[in-house]
């Protein structure tokens, strides 16, 4: 039986969507026949590990840092090739496996390469490619990372073994950046597989609209955005009718960052949720709202896709998004919500009360926009991809054989 191996060097625990995307695969992939493997970080918390079989094997998630830049790109790339020639003897990996490598940044691409090459032709499996971060975090200043997605980008360019890799990005804007840095290869935007069913909260007459915030307080998500749109909207008439619920976990409780935006939030009547959630507990907090705030800044985010808001519009939520982002993009075509100038707090509470004022009129067809979404956003559909590839590389092979 061919491996499916689900491999992610920054599954480490439930936080975040490492987790959450290779387990959505899981059983679409296992349904074509494959057997699945999954491959997390070497710190993978041992419940979690212990609960689904996953093999701890990478050494580098892909935050982690060694110094400068060109230290970094160095320790990356010779540490992936070890992990994956690790996972080749274990599993004596061949041509007929997948291996589904996802959450790799820039500084780690050639090792895939050089692990890939360094197998014989006939028993290079195919590898696919996930990627989720934009060479340009600041699309205002000058790009230090542009350099090492170039040579990661022209190292698969030029490989033997370029017809084993199957490019893969989870927005069209990503696709087009990707693009401009080496117009020589072919990306596919990728689905986005995780999400939750539409799942409608009874409300009983005169309730409250919940608003509410998921995932790490950081700043490029805006969490120090919240206390002011709070304060202005609870003073506001519409305030009477609203109730916010804020998830406020982050990695670093002594930062000050974090604690100064924290201790104003306990000043206002707003329900905060401190601890890492798991996921029927994420599932539950993101089922019970219903109006989203993703008040996030244009780092990283102006290309980047956000699996908060997938499962949101998998859910039929209502939401509130900067513009010039992907996640504008989205809400603007399915009419799910409200656009604010990005960093703009004035602008950020009147999109909000505006929301809350026509909420009826914007919660109209959630159900048929949940539908639409997942048409296209959903696990099977891509695994099929990952299979369409393989079918395709594997008749070319035919013709090449029979010419």
């Amino acid at each position: 039986m061919s491996h499916f191996f689900l491999a992610d060097p920054s599954l480490i625990s439930v936080s975040g969507h490492c987790w959450s995307y290779l387990r959505s695969l899981i059983a679409p992939a296992q349904r074509l026949g494959y057997q699945t493997v999954l491959l997390g970080n070497r710190a993978v918390d041992p419940e979690l590990r212990a609960a689904h079989d996953i093999k701890p094997l990478f050494q580098c998630s892909c935050d982690v840092r060694f110094g400068v830049h060109d230290e970094t790109f160095v320790v990356h790339n010779r540490a992936l090739r070890d992990d994956l020639d690790m996972a080749t003897r274990w599993y004596n990996i061949g041509r007929r496996d997948v291996v589904f490598l996802n959450t790799l940044r820039h500084w780690a691409l050639i090792g895939m390469v050089d692990w890939l090459e360094s197998l014989p032709p006939e028993r290079r499996p195919c590898v696919v490619l996930v990627m989720h971060f934009t060479a340009h975090p600041n699309p205002h200043l000058r790009s230090e990372t542009l350099p090492y997605y170039k040579a990661g980008f022209d190292r698969i360019d030029r490989s033997p073994a370029r017809d084993r890799i199957f490019l893969m990005a989870d927005s069209q804007e990503l696709v087009d950046e990707y693009r401009t840095i080496n117009d020589r290869l072919s990306w596919v935007v990728a689905p986005i597989p995780h999400g939750f069913p539409a799942a409608p909260v009874a409300r009983g007459a005169g309730a409250r609209l919940r608003l509410g915030s998921l995932g790490e307080a950081r700043e490029n998500k805006g969490f120090h955005l919240l206390p002011y749109l709070v304060r202005r909207v609870m003073a506001s008439p519409e305030g009477r009718d609203v109730e916010f619920h804020l998830h406020v976990c982050f990695h670093d409780q002594k930062s000050p960052y974090y604690r100064q935006v924290r201790a104003r939030l306990a000043r206002l009547p707003v329900t905060m949720y401190p601890d890492k959630l798991d996921e029927e507990q994420y599932a539950r907090l993101l089922g019970q709202m219903d109006v989203v705030l993703l008040p996030y800044t244009l780092e990283n985010y102006h290309a980047h896709t956000s699996g908060i808001l997938s499962e949101a519009m998998a859910m039929g939520k209502l939401l509130v998004v900067p513009k010039g982002t992907w996640m504008a993009r989205q809400v603007t075509t399915f009419g799910s919500g409200v656009t604010f100038n990005p960093e703009d707090v004035d602008d950020l509470s009147r999109q909000v009360l505006h929301l809350i004022s026509h909420h009826a009129r914007f919660a109209a067809g959630a159900e048929s926009r949940a539908r639409h979404w997942r048409e296209f956003h959903n696990p099977e559909r891509l695994v099929r991809l990952v299979v369409e590839f393989i079918e395709r590389q594997a008749h070319c092979a035919t013709r090449k054989i029979a010419a």
